[in-house]
């Protein structure tokens, strides 16, 4: 339903009446506009409501005229969005959006978003509600100048993209013709004096806090509209105007009628009201009766306002007492202070924090260098230096530590005088995106805090417990984690929304702190800005202010966790059999059917298969293991489960696969260890198996990332990972995606063999026997491809071995062939292992003018003439 009406009543009415809707509809976005802010109010009064209704808040103000302190902030930028809009003169606009789903509503009005401005003060506001489809023609103006506003006002880049998002949210898509006189103007590239009507009127009606001195307005509006009554109300209390100058302008209407208003609770409402014909319009909104509001457009240096035109179905014009005009023209109050002062320090129009990088953005580049200072508190005394933007930049990128919300300023020295801007608070845009909807899903039926699954076994057995019934209900439910609630989505949003609704999926089901264990949430401790390092004293996130409940926190993030899951209490000796079987336990939910082809749609979603995974090298970090070399069966699925197929490929934000090839790649490294890829024995078989399946994955792995995640080896028996394994690993994945015979190579180099390829024959230089040399080769080379053909070559020997099909052709110095049938007891290996000359059991057949039938079937099988290059061995000894 739309509908449009006048009100004095606060946009705080507005927040209240969508808060107590029947069909408990959430909020999306909520923007707040006004000259001066009063961020302390707004915590107090309006951040706890629509946080809890779910709404991203931007809050948007004039860069110097803050009235907080700004000690007593507490969670701009963390709750809500904080910015500066800059333009040359006044940016003056007082506006609230609230955006919903299907709903949308507005003010644009006259007051400040400031304790007075909306509770005390006497102020006119104009609303309007109308849904996506239908709403009325103002609410289509509102979204116009939001979309324009970032085109002609300097605003920060993050609050521009938000602008623009809800402008197109808001924006309906039919308009409802019965509030078609009632638009919305500003002045960003035309006066608002063009917005009044060009023609002559019954009675000019003025009011307004704010009159500039030579009245130049009041004598342009009395032109334009040629009344033939002007009615001026003032509050000599508190308005600003010139008396004289106010009387000179309206001399050439026919009759003046000054009335001045009681003292009492301000009359801050704009109002130029005109009656023509029977019927009385007016223009309400942010404009005073003032040149630089009127007269000017905003690119062309005036204030940025924003104001409604509509009929007007009663005068606004508040009461007050006649004065004659010989009394009137000796009132006068004084000037407006200037906005800004020569020498002043730059405007800030923001900071905000993204992947660790801390941009400051400037509203004009600075002349001189400028040094940007940080507080976590903005105390007095606890500021710190965080670099310096260079002469001509207007932006500035710092690498910083962690940190969760704060405060920064400008300072620029001008002959000796210390001058500092004002303060804006670091925006984290995630942190304050519109919160997703919480559905009814699966999840742990609490939240489990790592260190307490490996110093409590009952909290260990009530979470495999629980992780079982997970694993159920998920694989029941088919649940995936939710993309964003939000049903329209700004590109440029769009990524960063994806990953921050996936990570709060992940922490309803699991909890924060597993959540966290999985994909933690920490930023690089490294500063490279031109100044020395600073630390940082972060305040608790998840304190509750007097002004809080915890159902406004839903959003904050929890305490940054560790990569580790690692309890500085270790686990008793007694207790290690049973987590042994905890282990197996986990590994078991997570892989299901245990065999290579299995099917993978049984699997759980990928964020418990993670999770599984990462306590599982946990376990082996505590050395509960001790010499027993079981855990290496269940680490090959794991490694396995974690091979990310169509289904993850789809599910899982493109951020979060760092994390998932950093886990891969240490799972991968902890697997090699101690083993032979292509070895014989049970744990190489173990390792090479998950080598086939996951090389090209750990390929892609961030090494650093990676090796942030290793745990400690200071338990006995720990079994972890090093750096430098680690780096191997991801370094020979690259190799083998490269080169598929990588590891081949690797693993022959490690035992002093060179292997290089001519066409399909390997030929395998080393010491010892020639026999095991060639045997050991083809070993590792067939598993490529299936086949290889082999010549080995020592100080006393040369071999040919060629394997396809379980099939092993030998031939040597002699002149005949040597057939060996294979089994998977009968390999090379075992056949040449502690022979010196060619190993006994073999079909021999003689050389002779015609190729045996299985050497011709082995040839074509392998693709090489086997009997060529036999005779070319032959012909070089």
């Amino acid at each position: 339903m739309s509908g449009v009406a006048h009100t004095i009543r606060s946009p705080l009415t507005l927040l209240e009446q969508w808060r107590d809707r029947a069909d408990r509809a959430p909020l999306r976005e909520m923007i707040i506009m006004g000259y001066t802010v009063d961020l302390s109010f707004l915590e107090k009064f309006v951040v706890p409501t629509a946080r809890g209704l779910g709404a991203r808040i931007t809050v948007l103000g004039d860069p110097a005229q803050a009235v907080h302190d700004d000690v007593d902030v507490r969670r701009a930028g963390t709750a809500y969005q904080h910015g500066h809009a800059a333009c040359r003169r006044a940016f003056h606009p007082k506006l609230v959006v609230l955006a919903g789903d299907e709903d949308n509503a507005l003010a644009v009005g006259s007051g400040n978003p400031t304790l007075s401005g909306w509770g005390y003060n006497r102020e006119l506001w104009v609303i309007a509600h109308g849904s996506r489809e239908v709403g009325p023609q103002l609410i289509a103006d509102v979204a116009d100048w939001l979309q324009e506003l970032p085109t002609v006002v300097t605003i920060a880049s993050w609050i521009a993209g938000t602008l623009q998002a809800v402008a197109d949210q808001i924006r309906p898509t039919s308009i409802d013709t019965r509030w078609a006189s009632t638009r919305a103007y500003g002045n960003l590239l035309r006066p608002l004096l063009e917005r009044i009507p060009d023609q002559s009127v019954e009675e000019l009606r003025l009011a307004a806090p704010f009159f500039d001195p030579p009245a130049e307005a009041v004598k342009a509006l009395v032109m334009r509209t040629r009344p033939r009554v002007a009615r001026i109300a003032v509050q000599p209390s508190a308005a600003r105007f010139d008396g004289a100058a106010i009387a000179q302008a309206t001399s050439s209407a026919g009759n003046v009628e000054f009335r001045l208003v009681q003292p009492g609770a301000l009359r801050h409402g704009k109002l130029i009201e005109w009656e023509a014909g029977g019927s009385v319009a007016g223009m309400t909104g942010s404009a005073n009766i003032t040149s630089s509001a009127l007269l000017m457009t905003t690119s062309g240096g005036g204030n940025c306002e924003l104001t409604v035109v509509a009929p007007h179905f009663s005068p606004l014009l508040p009461d007050g007492d006649l004065t004659a005009d010989i009394v009137f023209r000796t009132m006068a109050a004084d000037p407006l202070p200037p906005t800004a002062s020569e020498g002043s320090a730059p405007a800030l129009l923001g900071c905000a924090i993204t992947d660790g990088i801390l941009v400051v953005e400037l509203a004009s580049p600075a002349i001189d260098p400028i040094l940007i200072e940080f507080s976590p508190s903005a105390v007095p005394g606890s500021w710190e230096t965080a670099g310096t933007i260079a002469a001509g930049l207007s932006k500035a990128r710092f690498l910083v530590p962690e940190v969760s919300g704060g405060a920064i300023r400008a300072v620029i020295d001008v002959n000796g005088t210390r001058h500092e801007s004002t303060v804006v608070f670091i925006t984290d845009p995630i942190r304050c995106r519109p919160r997703s909807d919480i559905p009814d899903e699966p999840r742990l039926s609490r939240a489990y805090e790592t260190d307490d699954l490996f110093t409590d076994p009952l909290i260990a057995q009530r979470f495999t417990v629980d992780l079982e019934r997970l694993v159920e209900l998920v694989s029941a439910t088919n649940t995936p984690a939710p993309a964003s609630s939000n049903k329209r989505l700004d590109v440029r949003e769009a990524s960063a929304d994806r990953w921050a609704d996936y990570l709060d999926a992940c922490d309803r089901r699991l909890g924060p702190a597993l959540s966290q264990l999985i994909f933690p949430r920490r930023l690089s401790a490294t500063v490279t800005t031109s100044s020395a390092d600073w630390a940082i004293d972060d305040t608790d996130d998840n304190e509750v202010t007097d002004d809080e409940d915890e159902t406004v926190l839903d959003d904050i993030a929890q305490d940054h966790a560790t990569f580790s899951a690692r309890s500085d209490a270790a686990i008793r000796p007694d207790q290690r059999r049973r987590y042994r079987r905890f282990g197996a336990q986990w590994a078991a939910f997570a892989t299901g059917p245990r065999a290579q082809h299995a099917n993978r749609s049984s699997l759980p979603p990928i964020y418990i298969r993670m999770t599984i995974a990462a306590l599982y090298l946990t376990l082996l970090a505590e050395g509960v293991w001790r010499e027993d070399e079981d855990w290496r069966r269940d680490l090959r699925w794991l490694v396995w489960a974690l091979i990310p197929d169509d289904e993850v490929l789809d599910e899982l934000p493109a951020e979060a696969f760092d994390h998932l090839f950093a886990l891969l790649a240490v799972a991968m490294a902890t697997l090699r260890q101690g083993t032979t890829l292509y070895g014989g024995r049970q744990g190489d078989l173990y390792a090479t198996d998950a080598w086939r399946d996951a090389s090209e994955w750990v390929a892609e792995a961030n090494a650093e990332l990676a090796e942030e995640r290793l745990l400690p080896s200071t338990r006995p028996y720990a079994i972890v990972s090093s750096p430098v394994e680690v780096w191997d690993t991801i370094l020979l994945a690259g190799q083998t995606k490269l080169d598929p015979y990588a590891e081949a190579r690797e693993n022959l180099a490690e035992a002093g063999l060179n292997a290089r390829r001519e066409a399909d024959i390997w030929w395998v230089d080393g010491p010892g026997n020639a026999y095991h040399t060639a045997a050991r080769a083809v070993t590792a080379l067939s598993r490529v491809s299936g086949h290889a053909v082999v010549v080995a070559r020592s100080a006393r020997q040369t071999v040919l071995i060629a394997l396809a099909n379980n099939v092993m052709a030998l031939a040597d110095q002699a002149r005949v062939w040597r057939i060996y049938p294979l089994s998977s007891t009968r390999t090379p290996v075992s056949l040449t292992s502690g022979s010196p000359g060619p190993p006994p059991g073999a079909q021999v057949i003689p050389f002779a003018r015609q190729t045996p039938a299985e050497v011709r079937n082995l040839s074509d099988l392998v693709g090489v003439d086997l009997t060529a290059v036999a005779e070319r061995i032959r012909s070089t000894l």
